[in-house]
């Protein structure tokens, strides 16, 4: 089992920094603009021990685990969205990858049985 319940992470250095407003003279309106939330090592671990146990997260384990890491359910749920596209894509890369190599060392490798037989 994993828990991390005892260790904090200050909920400033992982949240993503407010937005930042600019006028757009035209209509007036403000724009908004998010930084990329960077995760500590205990988070991305975490995140990664639950993601090898659990692929797809439910929601109240989802806020737990948040809660837990000192994350928004919001961060928890992208990043577990994420992580499934990447396992996905390795997934796919290797299955190409194995059926390249299947295929290439059959037609590749030519024994000559007759002369092994002749040299016995």
């Amino acid at each position: 089992m994993f828990y991390v319940s005892a260790l904090r992470i200050p909920q400033s250095s992982t949240s993503p920094s407010p937005p930042i407003s600019s006028s757009n003279p035209n209509t007036g309106k403000k724009k908004k603009s998010w930084s990329r939330a960077v995760f500590s090592n205990l988070q991305r671990k975490g995140l990664e021990r639950r993601f090898q146990i659990q692929k797809y997260i439910t929601k109240p384990d989802r806020r737990q685990l948040a809660a837990t890491l000192g994350l928004t359910d919001a961060q928890v749920k992208v990043w577990f969205q994420n992580r499934r596209m990447k396992w996905r894509h390795s997934n796919e890369a290797g299955k190409t990858e194995d059926n390249s190599v299947d295929s290439t060392q059959d037609s590749d490798i030519h024994i000559d049985v007759d002369s092994i037989a002749e040299n016995d």
